[in-house]
């Protein structure tokens, strides 16, 4: 209803309402559907493709879909940590045939059982993994195990990097300074320069949530304000700021840069008879939110009033929230 364009009479507002309600329509046409919901819900937008290629069969229920996903999921995981672990191994055997190729034997049949005599006399098997330790050094563990006319022996090895083998053998002061100074700061540049390939390849993707996202904020003003009208009529909910994004709370991190948006018209239209309920997911998704920094931790603040009195509430994205709370109050000493 608030993004029908009948709803909208000016030409932008409407044109982008149009916009809004058809992503809206496709979403209840995939959710109403219980087959087209259990492809979504498990292979998203690219399992309704059918171009090409079909993730499975039509005629298959949600049921044996997400059986079939969770088979797949596991097949994945396994290549997975065999790409990590690089397993390896080897089995030899020896076999005595001698009595098979004998040349001087004249007559097999007086032999007892009529057969020759073959035999295993000597196996070795040997096995080896790695165990990535940091994104450059791996430690590889290996054994083996060998036997021969009935005597036999085995041995494990494990061979570590050297940096990692000095710091192991090393005082342990020593090690936690190379895991501080070293190690440590390595991994998060890597996992920085990760993530900076991911907002740049995400960057068109954001953008055009963003601009939906304004639309959407647009096309609620005029419902927010009766809304809030209603709410003060009540001495209800009213949510007097809110952001979204990453806050920087430790006082070691002072230098980083906040990174939210302010999604207080939003939550507002989202309140309903003096409630603001969100369920266990991801804020990004909601009408008139989007991410704000891409693969970061993120949280929802929000300053709001209730009966006349001042709430305030942090919440971890991905968690759920409901609104009012008295543990959200804040005390006149404050």
């Amino acid at each position: 209803m608030l993004y029908h364009p009948d709803k909208h009479r000016d030409p932008e507002l409407k044109r982008q309402a149009e916009q809004l309600f058809n992503l809206v329509h496709q979403a209840y046409e995939v959710l109403s559907d219980p087959q087209s919901r259990a492809i979504y819900d498990i292979y998203g937008k690219r399992g309704l493709d059918v171009e090409g290629w079909e993730v499975v069969e039509r005629k298959r229920t949600p049921t044996e879909i997400r059986e079939e996903f969770e088979r797949l999921q596991r097949e994945r995981e396994e290549r997975r940590l065999q790409q990590r672990t690089n397993p390896k191994g080897m089995i030899s055997v020896g076999v005595d045939a001698t009595d098979l190729f004998d040349r001087y034997e004249e007559d097999y049949e007086d032999m007892p059982g009529g057969f020759p005599h073959v035999e295993i006399n000597k196996m070795h098997i040997s096995q080896s993994i790695e165990a990535p330790l940091t994104t450059s050094d791996t430690a590889v563990l290996s054994g083996s195990l060998s036997t021969h006319n009935g005597n036999g022996g085995g041995n494990i090895n494990l061979l570590l990097p050297s940096a990692v083998f000095y710091a192991t053998v090393g005082p342990l002061v020593f090690y936690l300074a190379i895991q501080r100074l070293i190690i440590r700061p390595y991994v998060r540049a890597q996992k920085e320069q990760d993530l900076e390939k991911h907002r740049e390849s995400s960057a068109s993707d954001t953008a055009r949530k963003r601009q939906e996202a304004e639309s959407a904020v647009l096309l609620m003003q005029e419902s927010v304000r009766r809304i809030i009208e209603t709410e003060e009529s009540r001495m209800g909910l009213i949510i007097l700021n809110a952001w979204y994004g990453k806050f920087v709370t430790d006082s070691s991190r002072r230098n980083e840069r906040a990174k939210v948006i302010d999604v207080t018209v939003p939550l507002q239209c989202l309140v309903k008879d003096s409630k603001l309920i969100l369920t266990e997911a991801t804020k990004s998704g909601l009408p008139g939110f989007y991410d704000p920094c891409v693969g970061e931790e993120k949280s929802l603040k929000v300053l709001y009033q209730f009966r006349g009195v001042m709430h305030q509430v942090l919440s971890p994205d991905g968690e759920a929230l409901r609104i009012p709370k008295q543990s959200h109050r804040i005390d006149a000493d404050n």
